[in-house]
């Protein structure tokens, strides 16, 4: 349940990072700008970007293990119901013996 709602979290983040994007880093210093300033807006741009990719890693894999786990749920699922299948058909099989059996 965590890992679902921490996936959650993360793909919202993402989708509001990126429209953000102006408000969190601001405008672009004009060219004409003081070269330390040009390159704050470049790092302050570089961290935006690097923690948006880190979310939308985060909200991948947390996507990923959730069909990992749901599939494997499947599989056994789908494993028990064929064993159960093939339990009731033998007993079924073998009544039907029995009754044939005791017809003769």
């Amino acid at each position: 349940m965590w890992l679902k709602a921490l996936t959650m979290t993360l793909m919202l983040f993402s989708i509001f990072m990126l429209f953000a994007f102006v408000w969190m880093v601001g405008p672009k210093p004009p060219s004409t700008a003081p070269r330390a300033e040009q390159i704050a807006y470049l790092r302050k741009g570089a961290i935006y970007v690097g923690i948006e990719a880190a979310a939308l890693i985060g909200s991948i894999v947390g996507a990923y293990l959730i069909a990992r786990r749901a599939r494997q749920e499947y599989r056994e699922l789908s494993k028990r119901n064929f064993e159960m299948l093939i339990e009731t058909t033998l007993r079924d099989h073998s009544k039907k013996e029995k009754d044939v059996e005791a017809d003769l």
